[in-house]
């Protein structure tokens, strides 16, 4: 089979979403699975906490679509890693929150270079104004309800 642009299949909306999760996942992981953080999921959550607010196991799965026990497990090994530090919070004792370290924090600069990189892949390749576009189109596509 030839390859294609994925414009003559526009209509087969499964295989334009498929192609485009997949490309941006291989960009993305091309530069960051390590033998630190080996999973794209690892990589998620270090990206959700870069803000640098603490959040707690249940914000963190109902943010990120992650089941509680998934991400309990991906935490853990982050915590093991030493890229994320568990406290109480210090305003209602009874809630435990999860940060970056600073070991996490050098990591997710490594995050954002890479996720720089594929922005300016598509800008290159889309140009500005569309890349933008579409960042913004499939972000609201996210957002959707099934």
């Amino acid at each position: 089979m030839p390859a294609t642009t994925g414009l003559e299949s526009v209509s087969d909306v499964s295989e334009v979403f498929l192609r485009a999760g997949r490309w941006w996942t291989a960009a993305l992981c091309a530069g960051l699975i390590d033998a630190d953080v080996n999973t794209l999921e690892g990589w998620r959550v270090l990206g959700a906490l870069r803000s640098g607010d603490g959040y707690t196991m249940s914000e963190m799965s109902a943010a990120m679509a992650i089941p509680p026990p998934t991400l309990t497990r991906i935490v853990d090994k982050l915590v093991d890693g030493g890229f994320v530090l568990r406290r109480v919070d210090a305003t209602d004792r009874r809630r435990v929150l999860i940060y970056l370290s600073a070991r996490g924090k050098t990591k997710v600069r490594k995050l954002n270079k890479q996720e720089t990189l594929v922005k300016s892949t598509l800008i290159r390749e889309l140009g500005e104004d569309t890349a933008t576009h579409l960042m913004r189109t499939i972000a609201r596509v996210g957002e959707l309800s099934p």
